[in-house]
């Protein structure tokens, strides 16, 4: 009878978290796999689409996830899906950028970022950040949590176990 009562106080506070945790305002964002698809839906002219599928390409190389090798971006994004990359701070893989999403507010865009599909859900669009936005209208429009439309930090390559025989990954975080 006590291990019950005990449950169900533990279920009850879980559920109690998750509603305040998981109530994130929503906001609309406009999510589009290309500047042509963004003329298209018609919401915005030519010239602010590519602008912000310039300034996502430009955040990709900021924020992407990264990897130190081909088969580790590979595993998580498809084969041929990832390119390596070089800066003068390395030499890493990323993950090809498949769209971008801008988070508009009133008549200003706030932040304008990269898109990514992974192996383990092509059908949708998730962040730098792995998370995903959600189903998206003909014309691009999405609900995402303010959160999502946030800047993100940049990425930090790291590596993480991925069970099995004591090998090991490289994923990244951000």
């Amino acid at each position: 009878m006590t291990y019950g009562r005990a449950l169900k106080s533990a279920l009850l506070s879980a559920s109690a978290f998750c509603l305040v945790a998981c109530s994130e305002q929503k906001e609309e964002a406009l999510a589009y796999a290309s500047v042509e698809a963004c003329i298209k839906a018609g919401i915005h002219d030519s010239e602010t689409c590519q602008a912000e599928f310039e300034n996502a390409e430009q955040r990709h190389t900021e924020v992407a996830p990264r990897y130190t090798g081909a088969n580790s971006c590979y595993t998580d994004y498809g084969h041929q899906r990832c390119y390596q990359y070089r800066s003068s701070r390395g030499s890493f893989w990323l993950p090809y950028m498949v769209g971008y999403m801008m988070a508009p507010r009133g008549s200003m865009l706030v932040y304008t970022q990269p898109l990514y599909r992974p192996n383990n859900d092509p059908g949708n669009f998730y962040t730098a950040g792995n998370s995903r936005i959600g189903s998206v209208s003909a014309n691009g429009r999405t609900q995402v949590s303010r959160s999502k439309v946030s800047r993100p930090s940049p990425a930090r390559t790291r590596t993480v176990s991925r069970g099995g025989f004591g090998s090991r990954a490289v994923s990244a975080s951000s």
